[in-house]
């Protein structure tokens, strides 16, 4: 074969092996395609819409017309301690003319008079749902004329289930506001009428007897409160304290007058030959706040000084923080003894020494009744 046959045979083959692979890659394409086309249709047809199975749920419940509450149903062996009700021939109560509700005598609890309110095919004046048993309890009103003017409680229903020989418990989590013009509180969905008075169910027993109950433990509202605050303003920010004839002091300390300032009381202590650290080398000064009580907690910000007597540079110590024990603040070490004696500095003129503090904030803690 001449070399051009050759070149043209070798370039045919070519051509064909190139459309082979085309073909392959093509092929491998669709494939990979519709695998991912099936694995996303699996996964759209199989996993359930949030959205629509809520709205099913929704519609489905029987609260769905009436405001969603945290009530809770629990059974329990423990019957009511409160009051019980027990009304015989259920049904033939229940399908008598006129037969909206029976409402028990008054009983007490908490200091306040009660009422169990019982409507057997639901209260339906209050937008319960039709043929759904109700259950209220009612403060007696003439209790509330006189303070306070609420009251607050935390209120279980009961029903007994003969069948299980326990008791159904509706409550709610938190305790329920009455007052004048709203006395009552209950539920108007407790339990269909139906399933009440179906025999096989539990609820009647020994004919047509049905159980209801009620706990009401009233919450008391609190009488004893406190404040604590800062102080806001302070017209009378400086107290100062004079003590003569200092080199003949022999007590351990002294205190001055008790003054009050933004609304507490006070005294400078000084301690002559020192205080802890401070004793037989410095003079210990602190400010105690008095009156107060074993439970206080105080803030307090302030300056305290020792007047120089003959110029305006006095010995000052800052101090801002929480109580101690003893409710004061202070330093042990205020002012060395040799810079006392110093007769430069003006701290000791005439064997007088001047003392003053200047409050700039403190705490204030008001407690009711006082």
């Amino acid at each position: 074969m001449s070399e051009k046959g050759l070149i043209k045979k070798e370039d045919h083959m070519f051509q064909e092996e190139k459309r082979k692979t085309n073909y392959g890659a093509i092929g491998l394409a669709c494939f990979i395609s519709c695998f991912f086309a099936f694995q996303f249709m699996k996964i759209v047809t199989t996993q359930p819409s949030t959205t629509t199975t809520s709205s099913i749920a929704v519609i489905d419940s029987p609260m769905s017309s009436h405001k969603l509450s945290d009530r809770r149903e629990i059974w329990r062996v423990i019957p009511p301690s409160t009051y019980c009700l027990k009304i015989e021939s259920f049904i033939k109560f229940a399908t008598s003319p006129n037969a909206e509700k029976y409402e028990s005598r008054p009983f007490e609890s908490g200091g306040y008079n009660w009422t169990l309110i019982v409507y057997p095919k639901g209260n339906i004046k209050e937008g319960a749902p039709l043929n759904y048993v109700s259950m209220y309890v009612q403060i007696d009103n003439s209790t509330l004329l006189n303070s306070p003017k609420e009251v607050y409680a935390e209120v279980k229903f009961f029903i007994y289930n003969r069948k299980e020989d326990k008791y159904l418990t509706y409550q709610e989590t938190d305790a329920k506001r009455f007052f004048l013009f709203k006395p009552y509180w209950g539920y108007g969905n407790v339990r269909a009428y139906a399933d009440v008075a179906n025999p096989n169910a539990g609820w009647l027993f020994d004919g047509e007897n049905v159980l209801f109950g009620v706990d009401v433990f009233v919450t008391e509202v609190f009488n004893k409160w406190e404040v604590f605050s800062f102080t806001k303003s302070l017209h009378d920010r400086l107290y100062k304290w004079t003590l003569p004839n200092f080199s003949s002091l022999e007590k351990q300390y002294y205190v001055s007058d008790k003054f009050v300032i933004g609304g507490r009381s006070w005294v400078l202590k000084v301690y002559p030959s020192g205080d802890g650290e401070g004793q037989g080398n410095s003079l210990s000064l602190y400010v105690v706040a008095v009156d107060v009580k074993p439970y206080d907690k105080i803030y307090l910000k302030a300056k305290l000084r020792i007047i120089n007597q003959r110029d305006s540079k006095h010995m000052e110590k800052k101090v801002e923080s929480w109580s101690d024990q003893a409710n004061s603040w202070g330093f042990q070490k205020f002012v060395p003894f040799a810079d006392l004696k110093d007769t430069s500095k003006g701290l000791l003129v005439n064997d007088t020494l001047k003392m003053e503090i200047e409050f700039e904030d403190f705490s204030n803690t008001k407690y009711f009744p006082s």
